[in-house]
């Protein structure tokens, strides 16, 4: 079973189960519409029901999570099956489009032609992307220099402000440290919003750095794929 995201829903029924859906068939990896019709409940827990793709016409099974709240049912997790091979958006996307509209686009777009096998097109957007994001974070005297030497002159972009503000959250001072004063009076959200502060500087600290070392490991011992001989 495979999440799917409610951004890829568009219209629901009236009991929160969705109607039209925009997403990547697992079958064909085409971006296709799915119309479930007959959704079937079991238990007030779970809903299912299955619609054909738009365009290969394989059936896809959806299950809808339900969440009984005075007897009212509202939407919760939706899930497909069989999960699809097709590569999701990046968690936190929203962000990039509130630094640019148009590179959050870009992204978009260099998502969909991997999705679609376009490898070169994809390839070539993401390159577009990098160039973009690199002209819009350095300053104007870097922003003419080759890609390559943008993205080494990234490394002057301060990128520890993360790590200063979450410093001072946590000072004797900050909004965190006042808490530590007593311990009792943590409440539930308090201790969220710490663990989740907690789990970015995890994330920025150590599975970053984790995750990039091993891609560059796998890129390097990659074999070299053959380029196209011009002659002929």
């Amino acid at each position: 079973m495979q999440l799917v995201h409610d951004k890829h829903v568009h219209t629901r029924f009236s009991n929160g189960c969705p109607q039209t859906l925009e997403l990547v068939c697992p079958h064909c990896l085409k971006e296709s519409s799915f119309l479930p019709k007959s959704w079937h409940e079991h238990g007030r827990q779970v809903a299912v029901a299955e619609a054909p793709c738009s365009r290969c016409e394989d059936n896809v099974l959806f299950l809808q999570l339900l969440e009984d709240s005075n007897g009212i049912h509202k939407a919760a997790e939706l899930y497909l099956h069989p999960p699809s091979t097709a590569r999701d958006s990046v968690h936190g996307l929203e962000h990039l489009a509130a630094l640019s509209g148009p590179l959050g686009r870009t992204y978009e777009s260099a998502l969909k032609l991997y999705n679609q096998t376009e490898w070169g097109a994809s390839a070539l957007m993401v390159r577009h992307l990098l160039e973009g994001l690199a002209t819009r974070l350095l300053p104007d005297d870097k922003r003419d220099l080759s890609l390559p030497r943008q993205l080494d002159a990234l490394a002057e972009v301060d990128l520890a402000a993360p790590l200063r503000d979450i410093a001072g959250l946590l000072a004797p001072d900050g909004s965190f440290g006042r808490e530590f004063a007593d311990e009792a009076a943590i409440d539930q959200a308090t201790a969220g919003q710490l663990l989740e502060l907690t789990e970015y500087l995890i994330a920025y600290l150590v599975v970053l750095p984790g995750a990039m070392a091993e891609l560059k490991s796998r890129i390097a011992t990659a074999p070299v794929p053959l380029r196209r001989s011009n002659t002929g």
